[in-house]
């Protein structure tokens, strides 16, 4: 069932009066009509059901029926570390990872990017943030994965929580396969970090500064995967291996 993100400010009692963009993509977009049951969110806690009471030109009140812990979002707690593509790609990769369950993003200006962002930093980052959120609530997330302001690798590797498993997508990896470093994983870890390149690759640097963090490097077969496939086909493989992918009871 799609989601629709609220503000916690918006329940009041047993009620959510909705306002703003909210209410506009309720009634304009979508033509809502009162009697219809939605689900709503309050990115952090709380699904809300409920039935549409009221509508106005200035706000939407809904009837609560129903409030139910947050608890259908994946015990593992999987950052990517994308390094910047070209385009649009980004935004691909946004869409595409916040529909497979991602935690959160942090994008990397690396050595080899052909991106560069400058004074343009803050802006990018709210409106992939806006991608983000459009795609959780298009696809039924609890949350909205948080996307932080592009920074340089070291940077995004020093912001993880402490104890997160590195996972290093190398194209130069010949000995260890994805399988086998999520296999040990597996069971040990609640936060991992998957850290991708851009279309150059990596430097030297960099896959020094990766292996130096105890990164594990990992190869994605005999075929190179373009940027903007190889994060969500490696989280797609991380979330089944880990056993994500399991009918709710």
């Amino acid at each position: 069932m799609q989601t629709f993100f609220i503000d916690k400010e918006a329940v009041k009692g047993e009620a959510l009066f909705l306002t703003g963009e909210t209410a506009h993509h309720i009634t304009a977009v979508l033509r809502i009509q009162i009697g219809e049951t939605l689900r709503f969110s309050d990115g952090e806690s709380f699904y809300y059901r409920g039935t549409v009471a009221e509508i106005t030109k200035k706000a939407v009140k809904v009837t609560v029926t129903e409030v139910v812990p947050i608890d259908d979002e994946p015990q593992t707690a999987v950052i990517l570390i994308q390094c910047l593509p070209r385009g649009e790609k980004m935004e691909q990769i946004l869409q595409k990872t916040t529909e497979l369950g991602v935690k959160g993003i942090i994008p990397v200006e690396s050595e080899h990017s052909q991106v560069r962002l400058k004074e343009k930093k803050k802006e990018k980052q709210r409106r992939w943030q806006k991608i983000a959120a459009a795609a959780a609530e298009q696809c039924g997330r609890g949350i909205i994965p948080q996307v932080e302001s592009a920074c340089s690798l070291r940077e995004a590797v020093a912001a993880l929580p402490d104890g997160t498993a590195l996972i290093f997508c190398y194209e130069k990896e010949e000995n260890s396969s994805i399988r086998q470093t999520l296999m040990a994983l597996k069971g040990k870890r609640q936060s991992v970090a998957l850290i991708i390149g851009p279309e150059g690759g990596f430097s030297e640097a960099e896959a020094s500064l990766l292996r130096a963090e105890n990164a594990h490097s990992v190869s994605l077969g005999k075929r190179i995967l373009r940027t903007e496939t190889a994060g969500p086909a490696v989280l797609a493989v991380l979330m089944y291996e880990f056993g994500e992918w399991e009918v709710l009871d």
